[in-house]
């Protein structure tokens, strides 16, 4: 192609040949004076298909149908400009069109010939592309006027948006709210404050016929806005895992496809109207998985009928399905949210490298995924305090749930954090066997698991006492008096359930009791609970469980009674699965749609080995002895009120040292927290140690 451009611009057969001669000859004679360039332009249209071709389809179709209609709409303009410079090609055909239309039609021809080929180039249908030359002005003038409170956007503004990383991530930047702050105010205050709402929806909307495409959630903006700001402060001696352990996402590009949300408005607004509901649609949230719409409808239509057409509109549409929100609590409009074409995949470490995870003060935040128009969406678990979650298989949910494991391991060490997992599907979780922050290994048979339940609920009775004793009411404050007096500080503990609905057929009573009460009183003692289920029907997920799980979870269900009795309303079932879901967060009327971020097994491997590599795990053998047991392997505990047979070696340790501390008996005897913490206790009822004072510390006797 090079020859041949050359072989067009010099030539002389001394130069490019007798054969080069000849093609530069009769390309000129063809095209005219614009095969002096187009050579040059197909090298680079070649270079272009070399990087970045990825299959022949139906946009790769539409772009080279669009460049050879421009080609060809160059050469008809050339040619009627003057017919010398434009060719036999372009000559020919503009002496038809003359012969059929006129000069005049002739040239409207190529206006349009010009505008499709643009059209086509842009990814734009031909629909869209005559709609905004032609209809859109005039019709936006009338729809403004009939819109009483949907204010058309600064025409200055692109129509073309990308979502600022740090919106997407968090909130308005500090230089944005500054520049808002230098506005020149009006006298009136109610001015200037609707003043400063429209310069906030100018940087984060973009219009196209009078309907907002926001790029953020005021709802979500506000949840994440309450939590703790601040920095966890990292341990001494234990590394936490670094973020090139997990997978970079692929690059996207953020901009709002205008035509296809034209057309699924057109389309929406077009099946409404045919079951005689009117309205208007005011704002559009487009993100990875779904493009949300909010339709206001007219006042003489009742929301329960929008809420009867979800198949109806779905088959519309042309989607897998839809989801009907009627109406969005403290909106008046109703939300539909309709599948995008192309789903993106949300990657874990979108999320663990965001602002609003890595600000988070509070070491238990969890990150949850995305929201609805792809900004990064986190929770901590201590103001849940616990976690009910339900989905079908297939859903994503030990996707989930595997999200927030590694979010919790990537901000604590083993001793700020300890872990019960039980998982009597066998399967889930055996990956996660030996890390250090396990307190036993991972439990998978059921009547282990209750024995389990039932210490950990005699553990947090044992914090609430100490903490009686020290005048604290919480795990914080009490962490916080005993690093200022030098005293033994909680972990966190958090119990994850992988599958209830095995418990409750094993023994229901008495898992429904121990959860009943963990999830009452653990909270203030650091205990946290995050509950699993496939199968949420009312013998699974009893009145008492739900009483006391107010943070619910849920992914795809297979029926409408199953979003029922997880999330109290319908919806769940409308989910896509694959880490789609709905979350309800403590003390929120409605509930956010969220898509939960994909680890894969070589990620969390590589974690795991990572963190077994630094430090051999203690498993506490109390947490599974059964009442009057002498208890596992390593020995027994004190449960049945015997002296544990580590209990000499212990008190000649504390009587040469002169430490009570049940930190360090734990790492000279390597043994766990709570054992450790029994053998302290058994000396204090032997006479060996006093009881514990007010700063936490007891005297040797």
């Amino acid at each position: 192609m090079i020859f041949f451009g050359i072989a067009t611009i010099a030539p002389a057969a001394n130069f490019v040949g007798s054969f080069g001669n000849a093609i530069g000859l009769w390309n000129f004679k063809l095209f005219g004076f614009i095969a002096y360039v187009y050579p040059f332009v197909f090298i680079f249209f070649a270079y272009y298909i070399y990087k970045y071709f990825n299959g022949f389809n139906a946009e790769f179709a539409q772009t080279t149908l669009g460049a050879a209609l421009l080609f060809l709409a160059f050469l008809m303009f050339q040619s009627g400009a003057d017919a010398s410079y434009g060719g036999l090609v372009a000559n020919s055909i503009n002496d038809a069109l003359k012969d059929v239309a006129g000069v005049i039609g002739m040239w409207v021809f190529i206006v349009m010939l010009f505008v499709l080929s643009f059209g086509l180039i842009a990814q734009d249908n031909i629909i869209a592309i005559l709609k905004k030359a032609f209809v859109e002005p005039s019709y936006n003038e009338d729809k403004f006027e009939n819109m009483g409170d949907v204010k058309p956007k600064s025409q200055k503004k692109p129509r073309q948006i990308k979502k600022p990383k740090a919106q997407s991530e968090l909130n308005l930047s500090e230089e944005n709210s500054e520049k808002l702050e230098d506005e020149d105010e009006p006298d009136d205050e109610d001015d200037a404050q609707d003043e400063s709402e429209s310069n906030l929806e100018e940087k984060s909307t973009v219009t196209i016929n009078g309907v907002e495409i926001l790029n953020e959630v005021a709802e979500n903006k506000k949840l994440l806005e309450q939590m703790e700001k601040g920095k966890v402060e990292k341990p001494k001696d234990f590394a936490l895992p670094p973020l090139k352990f997990l997978n970079d996402p692929p690059k996207r590009s953020h901009s709002v496809n205008e035509a296809e949300i034209d057309q699924k408005i057109s389309d929406l607004l077009d099946k409404l109207r045919k079951f005689k509901i009117d309205g208007d649609v005011v704002r559009t949230y487009t993100g990875p998985i779904v493009t949300t719409f909010e339709f206001r409808q007219a006042p003489h239509i009742k929301v329960s009928k929008i809420l009867t057409l979800q198949d109806d509109l779905a088959m519309a549409l042309r989607a897998q399905t839809i989801r009907i929100q009627a109406p969005i609590p403290g909106k008046d409009v109703v939300g539909i949210e309709v599948p995008n074409k192309n789903i993106e995949t949300v990657y874990l470490k979108e999320i663990l490298d965001s602002e609003v995870f890595k600000n988070s003060s509070s070491p238990l935040t969890i990150a949850l995924g995305k929201d609805i128009v792809g900004a990064p969406f986190v929770t901590d678990l201590k103001k849940l305090p616990h976690l009910l979650i339900a989905g079908t298989t297939g859903s994503g949910k030990s996707v989930g749930i595997n999200a927030m494991l590694l979010s919790l391991l990537y901000r604590n060490s083993p001793q700020t954090l300890r872990l019960m997992m039980i998982d009597p599907k066998m399967l889930e979780f055996s990956i996660y066997n030996d890390i250090p922050h396990l307190l036993t290994p991972v439990i998978t048979q059921a009547k282990q698991a209750i024995t389990a339940l039932s210490n950990m609920v005699a553990e947090m009775e044992r914090r609430n006492q100490i903490m009686s004793r020290t005048r604290t009411k919480n795990i914080e404050s009490y962490n916080e008096k005993m690093k200022e007096e030098g005293g033994e500080q909680f972990p966190y503990i958090v119990v994850i359930i992988d599958e209830l609905a095995d418990l409750m057929m094993t023994s229901g009573k008495d898992v429904e009791l121990y959860i009943g009460r963990l999830a009452q009183m653990a909270r203030a003692s650091g205990i946290h609970l995050i509950v699993a289920t496939q199968r949420p029907s009312v013998d699974v997920v009893t009145g008492l469980i739900k009483a006391n799980l107010p943070s619910r979870i849920s992914y795809r269900v297979g029926q409408r009674i199953d979003s029922k009795v997880i999330l109290d309303q319908m919806g769940a079932e409308s989910l896509l699965g694959r880490g789609d879901m709905l979350f309800t967060p403590p003390g929120s009327p409605g509930v956010i749609r969220l898509h939960a971020p994909f680890a894969s097994e070589k990620e969390i491997d590589t974690i795991v080995n990572f963190l077994k590599a630094q430090q051999e795990v203690v498993y506490d053998e109390r947490f599974l002895a059964e009442e009057g047991a002498s208890g596992g392997a390593g020995g027994g505990t004190a449960i049945a009120g015997e002296l544990d047979e580590l209990y000499e070696e212990a008190k000649e340790i504390v009587l040469s040292e002169q430490k009570t501390s049940i930190s360090y008996l734990q790492r000279r005897l390597k043994i766990g927290y709570n054992r450790a913490a029994t053998i302290i206790e058994q000396m204090e009822q032997m006479g060996v140690l006093s009881p514990m004072n007010a700063k936490g510390q007891r005297d040797i006797l």
